[in-house]
């Protein structure tokens, strides 16, 4: 790939969350999956630090609130106070992700990447616009935590 100029963009985590994970930990409700995911994460980087420099922690990380099992190796039907907590803990773990890289590949890119799609509301009526803009924030905010290194306010109070 090198000799054709092609620089590889490699995501560490496209849904294959390993069964081990879901089976013995319940998935990325448990924060022990943290300390798994940085110790891969960092096997990864050291592997292929001098062949990668463009690097994704996570595909579509805000597809996890539609999609619980593939994306936080949740049952469909848990709760949303339990996915939260797991898509939480996916946001640390992309967090500890991304210093790892920039200690072993100083010059390293690496970030996120979001499911796109904006809801449109049904009609200008304010009620509407209010329900849009929260399924929008709901989307979005993945972005906010892993771009800035924090919650936004609205999530906060969430």
């Amino acid at each position: 790939m090198a000799q054709a100029g092609i620089k590889p963009l490699v995501t560490l985590s496209h849904y294959e969350m390993p069964y081990g994970l879901v089976k013995n930990y319940g998935g990325w409700a448990n924060r022990a999956v943290i300390d798994h995911f940085e110790h891969y994460a960092r096997t990864v980087f050291t592997r292929y630090q001098h062949k990668v420099v463009l690097w994704l922690t996570f595909n579509e990380i805000n597809m996890s609130l539609h999609a619980p099992f593939t994306g936080v190796g949740l049952a469909e039907e848990s709760g949303e106070a339990e996915v939260y907590q797991a898509i939480h803990h996916q946001l640390v773990a992309s967090a500890r992700a991304v210093k790892a890289c920039h200690s072993l590949i100083p010059e390293a890119k690496i970030g996120n990447m979001l499911l796109g799609g904006l809801v449109y509301p049904l009609t200008c009526q304010p009620q509407d616009m209010l329900q849009a803009m929260e399924e929008n924030r709901r989307w979005m905010f993945f972005g906010d935590v892993q771009a800035r290194g924090q919650y936004p306010g609205y999530m906060q109070r969430f």
